[in-house]
């Protein structure tokens, strides 16, 4: 039995309200001083709001886009004869770009400090319990299992290494240097082919974490461009992102506006590609397909998802798929507003559209899974 399990923001706010898009943009604000609010709300015009963080990000990030596109112009020799054409001088251009990626990446690290210390095995346990007897018997029970989180916190890493050693399942890096900007603690290379090759033991039980947006732990070497990640307890010990620019590396997750572009790149573009591949390549697809927490905001999620449900439909040799939704809607207005929004970024037909009182759609929370152990 092969299953997938993808977890959404939902998840994370069972866990902590303060997790919710509303609550971190607010803290995301609050930090802001009166220049910095200004520029984003110049760049953000009509849509300016102080609800969705990821909205503004998204902004300054098309600043950024449009100054790169220019400057790599500029640069080149037609931008030159450009500027000698105009009597113009670039020699402020780079620094005004580099000035805004800061921005990008101090802000980003603001909101993700905010999270560090608010995934606990206690909170857990107290709030999450019953998913997680649910996840662990659904885990123990599966041929092979991918787990595929949308979040930036440690929640499934914290559930998996409470109740597996870490080489019962894999998450594709492999023990690199030690790093003395956190006392030596060791780094974590991403590199899914090298794991495996060094780690094989870890491959053995068919277990797979994948962050699809990467991960408070994760981090990307400005200067060389590698990635790797360290461990939960290293960066809970550390005051990483109290200094994070001092050493030289930047949050590698994936934010703001298109995300659709920007998981084409590692590790993005390999996690992407498994779930793709758990979607739409007949070797390797899913029986059963679990989603918590979830929005459905996500085009390129939601287009795999689709086409595995196409792959199901098909009138010849149909792969079925059992696919069960968990939500937090509680209320019939809420309800129909969740299930009309599926059924459109899924792409499903009349015939076979979802309706609120569906067996497969729990509309109870993350904790309502429970019910499902029979069926395990």
């Amino acid at each position: 039995m092969k299953r997938v399990v993808l977890t959404g923001n939902g998840l994370s706010v069972a866990l902590n309200s303060d997790f919710s898009l509303k609550s971190i943009t607010e803290r995301f604000f609050d930090r802001l001083d009166e220049s910095h609010r200004e520029f984003i709300k110049h760049h953000m015009k009509e849509n300016y709001s102080q609800l969705d963080f990821e909205e503004a990000i998204a902004s300054i990030e098309q600043v950024v886009d449009s100054l790169a596109h220019y400057n790599n112009f500029l640069i080149g020799e037609k931008g030159k004869n450009f500027l000698v054409a105009y009597q113009l001088k670039n020699s402020e251009f780079e620094h005004h770009l580099a000035a805004i990626q800061t921005v990008i990446h101090q802000y980003t690290s603001s909101i993700l400090d905010l999270i560090i210390n608010n995934v606990r095995q206690k909170d857990i346990s107290d709030k999450l319990q019953p998913f997680v007897d649910w996840l662990i018997e659904t885990i123990d029970t599966s041929d092979k299992i991918d787990l595929f989180t949308l979040n930036f916190d440690l929640l499934l890493e914290t559930i998996l290494l409470t109740h597996y050693s870490k080489d019962k399942f894999a998450d594709f890096h492999f023990r690199g240097k030690k790093w003395d900007a956190i006392d030596n603690e060791w780094q974590y290379y991403f590199d899914p082919d090298r794991s495996k090759q060094i780690h094989p033991v870890n491959y053995e039980n068919n277990i797979r974490l994948h962050h699809l947006h990467g991960s408070l732990s994760s981090f990307k070497d400005v200067q060389s461009g590698r990635l790797f990640k360290i461990t939960t307890e290293a960066l809970r010990d550390s005051n990483l992102y109290e200094n994070i620019f001092d050493n030289g590396v930047i949050p590698s997750i994936v934010t703001g506006g298109g995300k659709s572009l920007k998981v084409q790149q590692n590790p993005f573009h390999f996690y992407y590609n498994e779930f793709k591949k758990c979607m739409v390549i007949e070797d390797f697809l899913c029986d059963e397909l679990y989603i918590v927490g979830y929005s459905f905001r996500d085009d390129h999620i939601n287009k795999a998802i689709a086409d595995r449900l196409k792959i199901a439909r098909r009138k010849e040799n149909p792969r079925l798929i059992k696919m069960v939704i968990v939500d937090y809607a509680n209320d019939d207005d809420s309800k129909l507003d969740f299930i009309t929004r599926v059924n459109k970024a899924l792409d499903i037909p009349k015939r076979n559209a979802l309706q609120i009182d569906d067996d497969n759609i729990l509309f109870s929370g993350a904790n309502s899974v429970k019910d499902l152990l029979v069926d395990v």
